[in-house]
């Protein structure tokens, strides 16, 4: 019953060498009180494993390498190998919790099991407690939209019934599809039944579909990347060492989208918008003058891209290259400007062709940009990766508990890009989750601080 691996999923094991890894996490932050445990935690991925099968699975590398690696099922499989505990250092401050999950996110994962882990976070201040999710690129297939969401989290406090495997686990074909649609006709929310109406749109995407996709989007973005002056050499764009450093900030969306409105612009231009303004504060703080650069900063972010006939809901992007405007102090002149390139992006007929389903991809930036640096020799054309991953605007619970926020973590990938944004939004609120070499000079939390600053100026707007 093994599996070949897909051109991406190969691709996404091979650029995991020298100091990068392709591991996946977020910080999920649970409301204080919360009093899931180790073992109810164990018990919930044992009762749901059987939704998302390769997470059962291993890469199996055959002797001598004289075939392709497979996917294979892990006879010796056991739950709580991946399933971890942890307690935070007393006080248990938020950079503690930053702290465990940099240092998370410098350790690869044991191409021996199954290529994810879950770590549960005791000790956290005001009560609270967090979970972090961890898995490889390769695990993110036609999956990727739903998950480890989809073992761990439920739209209301009380569990949604999730029916049991007819039999012991054996290798067997997804079944995924059945099983969403009959939790689509439990009593849900509007809200709530549009998340599992787009996961089940998410399951029209098989493995080998959405690696040809992503691998389109890659070849597309080399062509573009042909076209452009290669990105300028910023302090950030240092051959990086094997640890990593994180850092989380957050800001209201309720807060952006007024802004967005007031200027007539995106969500995604006020992000970047704010991304340049506290690329240009870290800039400032390294000795480096934004406004002296030979040629603006570029960061390799997605973009909506909306095809005619596409379902009402569907999210699909294509992945661009964006001058950042470093040298604008003015904020609202700033996300005016960023509006200009990614509309100007978007009517592109090239970029669209270039297109992905981000239900289906997942995380795609940090693999394209493997993909593109593989591609393009000597010629950087971005120095930031920023990943914006549109995500609920309701609450998820788990055992109970509400997830106040979810910070994700974008590997740094390929070796020379020394910090990375990733940002999600989720019920009501933008989690900022900043990655970065631990050997960065200035360090992350120079970066992180400069982001704040950004995010208070861009609310004030209105």
């Amino acid at each position: 019953m093994a599996e070949e691996l897909s051109r991406a999923d190969r691709s996404s094991l091979a650029a995991e060498r020298g100091p990068v890894t392709m591991s996946i996490l977020a910080a999920l932050i649970l409301e204080p009180g919360a009093t899931i445990t180790y073992d109810a935690l164990c018990r919930r991925v044992e009762e749901r494993i059987h939704l998302l099968p390769r997470y059962r699975r291993r890469i199996e590398q055959p002797a001598l390498g004289l075939t392709p690696p497979v996917w294979t099922d892990d006879e010796h499989f056991d739950v709580r190998w991946h399933v971890r505990r942890t307690a935070l250092p007393h006080p248990g401050s938020t950079a503690d919790l930053a702290d465990f999950v940099g240092a998370e996110a410098s350790r690869r994962l044991d191409r021996s099991h199954a290529l994810w882990e879950l770590h549960l976070v005791e000790g956290l201040s005001r009560g609270r407690t967090a979970v972090v999710p961890k898995m490889h690129h390769a695990l993110l297939d036609g999956m990727a939209a739903l998950g480890v969401g989809m073992i761990l989290l439920d739209p209301a406090p009380e569990p949604l019934p999730v029916e049991a495997p007819a039999e012991p686990w054996t290798p067997r074909p997804f079944a995924m599809r059945r099983q969403i649609a009959r939790l689509a006709t439990s009593q849900l929310t509007r809200a709530q039944r549009l998340a599992f109406d787009t996961a089940f749109r998410a399951l029209e995407a098989t493995p080998r579909s959405t690696a040809g996709d992503m691998w389109r989007a890659a070849e597309l973005l080399s062509e573009l990347a042909r076209l452009r002056l290669p990105a300028p050499d910023l302090p950030i764009n240092r051959p990086i060492s094997a640890g990593r450093a994180f850092a989380m900030a957050s800001a209201p969306l309720a807060g952006v989208k007024a802004t967005a409105r007031a200027l007539r612009a995106t969500v995604n231009d006020v992000v970047l918008a704010s991304v340049a303004g506290m690329l240009a504060g870290y800039l400032v703080e390294a000795g480096v003058d934004p406004a002296g650069l030979p040629r603006e900063p570029v960061a390799l972010v997605p973009v909506s891209v909306r095809r005619e006939g596409d379902e009402a809901g569907g999210n699909r992007f294509s992945l661009v290259f964006v001058d950042l405007p470093v040298a604008e102090q003015d904020p609202r002149r700033r996300i005016a400007v960023i509006n200009e390139r990614t509309t100007a992006a978007k009517r592109s007929a090239r970029v669209a062709a270039g297109s992905l389903l981000l239900d289906a991809a997942g995380f795609g930036p940090p693999l394209l940009a493997s993909m593109l640096a593989r591609t393009g020799g000597d010629r950087t054309p971005f120095n930031i990766v920023v990943s914006n991953i549109p995500g609920p605007q309701f609450p998820f619970y788990l055992g109970g508990a509400r997830v106040l926020a979810a910070h994700p973590v974008i590997p740094l990938n390929p070796a020379t890009q020394g910090l990375s944004v990733g940002v999600l939004s989720y019920d009501g609120t933008l989690c900022f989750g900043l990655t970065a070499d631990r050997a960065l000079d200035p360090p992350v939390s120079v970066a992180q601080a400069a982001l704040e600053r950004v995010l208070r100026d861009v609310v004030a707007v209105c």
